[in-house]
């Protein structure tokens, strides 16, 4: 969370106040500098009016995070039936791809906090490689 604004006559933490924004700034531009127009539109604005302040790298997470239905057990729930019914091919690009397609939706899965029946997992990701 943003630090309070210090009073104008400690330079040294209003100087640390400084850095922090700047460093937020940088941190809302990774996070925005490739979001669709969709997703742009869908972000709190500039300044909260209430307080004035630009909004927060964390802000511009959290409503991602909700745009893209992250930590929602709905879309996690398909995202899992999804993977577990992925099929491969029989060549050796289709198993890279493959297992590249398990690794990255696994990570997705437990990031959004889905709790792995890992035995089953392992059971599903065997039996769909040739």
């Amino acid at each position: 969370y943003p630090p309070p604004a210090p009073t104008s006559q400690d330079l040294d933490l209003y100087s640390k106040y400084l850095v922090w924004w700047k460093a937020d700034s940088h941190a809302a531009h990774v996070l925005t500098s490739r979001l669709s127009p969709s997703i742009l539109a869908f972000l709190p604005e500039h300044n909260d009016l209430a307080t004035g302040l630009p909004r927060t790298a964390r802000a511009v997470l959290a409503a991602v995070k909700q745009f893209c239905n992250v930590n929602s057990a709905a879309a996690a729930s398909v995202l899992k039936e999804t993977l577990f019914s992925r099929t491969c091919g029989s060549s050796p690009n289709a198993i890279n791809s493959f297992c590249e397609a398990w690794r990255t939706e696994v990570g997705t899965l437990r990031t959004m906090g889905y709790r792995f029946d890992w035995s089953d997992t392992i059971f599903s990701f065997l039996s769909q490689l040739p």
